[in-house]
């Protein structure tokens, strides 16, 4: 183990122990990342937002408190029981479900933009993955945010490189060292999501720093970004030349 990494643990330790005393169960970095969020909207109240992967509704229950007019949920078919039962729980009106799939059930695509739209634990389960933030862009409205956060690269080698992770063919045991799930076959560096944010369009791309508040090894082993569609109308290609010009995200 080398010395940074013990330090680490050492920390993250002390951190635990810190929260315990303080009467706090349990870490919870997605509750931080909210708040950057309303930092970040200063107050402005979204009208529209979409959350991509609701999971436990703890998310979702952040997100009524900014008041929209509508909260568009979307999930798999195999997480809709699940969500159904929260959902079942909560009072909101304002709440619609899809069952879908983002990037692949075309009735998606014809939704009409979001003031916000918060993406967390989702992109690295895609291989697709600059498809699939061209397809956030798309999803957020001109002037509104994206809060997208992601596993990232794991060997200690690629950690601050702009790459991306292949864990495709990888054993099993190595999935389990490195505590990725054996469905997940890349994982792309912090470095690489933010080129992509870039290269989509997005602009004033802000890291959060909710995963390292928690504990030091959630801020290595994951990343969280803010970014802004700018108002201006923005067209990425990633073949631009002797008059071609194919837009990314858009090849079939």
């Amino acid at each position: 183990m080398s010395s940074s990494v013990a330090i680490d643990s050492l920390l993250d330790f002390a951190t635990r122990v810190t929260r315990r005393l303080a009467g706090r169960t349990g870490p919870d970095y997605r509750e931080l990342l909210f708040q950057d969020l309303r930092a970040r909207l200063a107050g402005k109240r979204p009208l529209r937002i979409l959350e991509i992967g609701p999971r436990d509704g703890e998310d979702t229950k952040r997100l009524l408190t900014l008041n929209p007019d509508v909260l568009v949920l979307v999930d798999l078919p195999d997480k809709e029981a699940r969500v159904r039962q929260w959902l079942a729980g909560l009072a909101a009106p304002n709440i619609e479900l899809i069952i879908a799939n983002i990037m692949y059930d075309e009735g998606c695509a014809t939704l009409d933009p979001f003031d916000v739209v918060w993406c967390t634990g989702v992109l690295y389960h895609n291989p697709e993955q600059l498809r699939m933030i061209k397809r956030l862009f798309d999803f957020t409205r001109r002037g509104g945010v994206l809060v997208i956060e992601s596993a990232t690269a794991r060997r200690r080698h690629l950690r601050d490189e702009n790459c991306v992770e292949i864990w495709f063919g990888v054993p099993k045991v190595t999935h389990s060292t490195h505590h990725v799930s054996v469905n997940v076959t890349h994982l792309p560096s912090k470095r690489a999501i933010l080129s992509w944010l870039g290269m989509v369009g997005f602009e004033d791309i802000c890291a959060s720093d909710c995963l390292r508040r928690v504990l030091r090894k959630l801020g290595r082993d994951r990343a969280a970004f803010i970014a802004q569609r700018p108002q201006h109308n923005v067209k990425a290609a990633y073949y631009a030349i002797a008059g071609l010009d194919y837009e990314i995200g858009k090849a079939r």
